[in-house]
């Protein structure tokens, strides 16, 4: 069976996170209905890049799936896809790959950013988070020198996961300003689950001036969750990037 890689973007809102559901509304639901109905198949295995929480949004998010028979048109195919999801969901492109590429396992690099406005603007209600002090942003970014390389982000992580390794190893991290507020940018070659909005939380400690820069460090080193700040809202947080060996990064 041929396999495929679909990338898509979605606004997380609707949805209690991409992982399939029982009893609630999952992108990976959606995306296999779709997939069934196109492929004209009783059962559609869509396996995702990885997990995002109820809220979180994706600009860019991979998908592998496995077709009865290889694809004639793959822009035609994304088309007809795209027509059987709901609005809040979209394919941007369909690609042909190795029966061994998995979505998941198969990536080198993932990006997450994290929008934060200051002023009430319903078109960036829950798509962004509205926090109306000013951020010193150079403490802010002196305090995420300390997350670049290899360390132990068990710190960031969600209490009560069970990962076999909490070690990470952080490319960049990056706060910039922009017209409406901030955005931070992390990337890294896997994350925790929470680990961005954790760390989120304690760049706005340390950017309202409540932490120094330095105590980054030292969340670092304590391994203890109770020591970072609180998980930034889920809203502000969208998957933006995963880079794969086999596939060229679409031009923005």
């Amino acid at each position: 069976m041929p396999r495929y890689f679909m990338e898509i973007a979605y606004d997380g809102t609707p949805f209690r996170g991409w992982q399939r559901q029982a009893d609630a509304p999952s992108v990976q639901a959606e995306v296999e209905k779709a997939l069934q109905l196109r492929l004209r198949m009783d059962k559609v295995n869509a396996v995702g890049c990885g997990r995002t929480d109820t809220g979180v949004h994706a600009s860019s998010y991979f998908l592998h799936f496995d077709a009865g028979e290889p694809l004639s048109d793959a822009l035609r195919f994304a088309q007809g896809v795209n027509a059987a999801l709901p609005a809040s969901i979209a394919v941007k492109r369909v690609l042909p790959v190795a029966d061994e590429a998995h979505a998941r396992f198969s990536a080198r690099e993932r990006e997450y950013a994290y929008l934060v406005h200051r002023q009430k603007d319903p078109f960036l209600h829950d798509r962004s988070y509205l926090l109306h002090p000013a951020l010193d942003l150079p403490a802010m970014n002196q305090a995420c020198l300390y997350l670049l390389g290899k360390h132990d982000f068990r710190c960031f992580q969600r209490t009560g996961s069970d990962n076999r390794t909490s070690i990470c190893e952080v490319r960049q991290a990056q706060w910039t300003a922009t017209g409406a507020g901030y955005r931070f940018t992390i990337s890294a070659d896997r994350f925790l689950r929470n680990m961005v909005r954790a760390i989120v939380g304690t760049c706005i400690r340390i950017g309202k001036g409540q932490w120094p820069e330095a105590y980054m460090a030292e969340v670092l080193a304590s391994g203890n969750r109770a020591m970072a700040g609180k998980s930034a809202p889920a809203c502000g947080l969208y998957l933006a990037r995963i880079a794969y060996p086999f596939i060229a990064e679409a031009k923005s």
